[in-house]
């Protein structure tokens, strides 16, 4: 699976039942079901507080290839949203929106807490800011985080492109214009797997503590740990008609 597609956001707390039933039950399988997109895993904070500045939700999924995004199956969901994600996507907040491709890993293993790194975070329709995703991978391979099971480094499309010099700024998804406010995107996504919330802990105080770690960090990026709630796999949605 060397495509993601990262989805960190808010949801107002006056339709969260509403926000939960459209997820599982109507926007996962969906997604899930369209050709070339092997799961979707839901995660929500570890850190619900509210003074947090972290997005309650992280979802990804995992693809063939990101130029699944870019099939007409997939466009054509984009263009064509149903009555009730036009009607959620309006109490979504806080949006980070990567498409990515798979730089590295190490671990086979999925674990259910996660830390996940946002680097380079800009504002849709702002360019880019560099990141060094060499030096990440190079950090990662020399000096890996001990307590995880599996990391996985993504670079964004929208960083192969400005170095190609076929964009220059962030485009937003045909569905943000239902959003309030502007999504923001990730230069790079790092996502480091669990077996134990002891685990992830020793990630965020003992590795992100790290000099090497340190260094490469900018304070746009954003680190935000999570706990699996739900793993919808492409492989459970062929006995129901999803896929053709």
């Amino acid at each position: 699976m060397n495509g993601l597609l990262a989805v960190w956001n808010d949801c107002d707390e006056a339709v969260l039942d509403q926000y939960e039933h459209w997820y599982m039950n109507e926007h996962l399988p969906d997604r899930v079901g369209l050709p070339g997109v092997q799961q979707g895993v839901r995660y929500e904070t570890t850190n619900p507080s509210p003074q947090s500045a972290s997005p309650r939700f992280f979802t990804s999924y995992d693809l063939d290839d990101v130029s699944v995004l870019e099939a007409p199956a997939y466009q054509a969901a984009l263009l064509n949203p149903t009555p009730d994600t036009q009607f959620i996507m309006a109490h979504f907040k806080n949006m980070c929106r990567t498409i990515a491709r798979l730089v590295d890993y190490e671990g086979r293993a999925a674990g259910a807490w996660v830390v996940t790194l946002r680097l380079g975070q800009i504002q849709g329709g702002d360019k880019p800011r560099h990141t060094d995703m060499e030096a990440w991978q190079k950090l990662l391979r020399a000096h890996a985080p001990a307590a995880a099971c599996r990391w996985r480094l993504y670079e964004s499309i929208l960083a192969k492109r400005l170095a190609a010099q076929t964009s220059s700024v962030a485009e937003p998804s045909p569905e943000a214009r239902f959003r309030p406010g502007t999504d923001t995107v990730a230069h790079g996504v790092l996502v480091i797997e669990h077996l134990r919330a002891a685990d992830a802990k020793r990630t965020v105080n003992q590795w992100m503590s790290l000099p090497d770690v340190q260094s490469l960090l900018h304070p746009s990026d954003r680190m935000d740990e999570f706990i699996e709630m739900a793993r919808l796999d492409a492989r459970a949605m062929t006995h129901i008609g999803y896929k053709f």
